[in-house]
């Protein structure tokens, strides 16, 4: 099982228009078992912007959860709503504060660069203009195309009530703004919702595999 699976996604993300920096940021966060869905929320963007997301957007797509990945952050309970406004904002700003740290260390990134970024990473819950919302709902399709085998685990682990785990779904659907973005994420939402409901292939799935292959620059990479 874990060799079929891992060949399910081997290289799914490999993308020849990855520039140095972002190749570097996943590098630094090879091993957070969300790195797939930062991959998958650079492919939406580009995916959801005619004409080309911006250098800019796909970097704050490819780093906006960064904070989950290093100890003490923002943590919520069981009877915390997923939409609640002190845990959001505390989850973007450290995140925005260590992208922004991050991107500082690194050599000839223009000033304007990691501003843009950071003023991205700290909307892409909430939204904002259009390219924040762009972000925003990059962020709930990835969720649906990703981290579904996370909202199975949560609830049939019993970690979260399973009303929960269905409300935060249901939530990362209703905050999507641009129409396009609606147009690609009724199919995997629904998608989304069998695999939380135990109905599709990720009930049968080795989820500690899983989450191994979420977090693997060369799994996803296919390197």
């Amino acid at each position: 099982m874990s060799a079929s699976l891992e060949d399910q996604f081997r290289g799914r993300f490999y993308d020849s228009t990855l520039s140095k920096l972002e190749l570097a940021a996943i590098d630094w966060l090879d091993g957070f078992y969300q790195l797939e869905h930062l991959l998958s929320t650079r492919a939406w963007t580009i995916r959801l912007v005619p004409g080309g997301a911006s250098p800019e957007l796909k970097f704050a797509a490819l780093v906006h959860d960064a904070e989950r990945f290093f100890p003490g952050g923002p943590s919520g309970t069981p009877d915390t709503a997923f939409d609640d406004p002190d845990y959001l904002f505390a989850h973007s700003i450290r995140s925005a504060d260590i992208v922004e740290a991050w991107l500082r260390e690194q050599p000839d990134v223009p000033e304007s660069f990691i501003r843009r970024v950071r003023a991205l990473v700290m909307r892409h819950e909430i939204g904002g203009n259009t390219e924040e919302d762009i972000l925003q709902a990059a962020d709930s399709l990835s969720w649906f195309d990703t981290l579904d085998w996370l909202a199975y685990e949560w609830a049939f682990s019993g970690k979260l009530p399973y009303e929960k785990v269905y409300a935060k779904l249901d939530w990362m659907l209703t905050r999507i703004r641009p129409t396009i973005a609606m147009e690609n994420a009724l199919g995997i939402y629904r998608d989304a919702m069998a695999s939380l409901e135990g109905r599709n292939a990720v009930a049968e799935m080795d989820l500690k595999d899983r989450r191994r292959i979420a977090g693997s620059k060369k799994v996803l990479l296919g390197l």
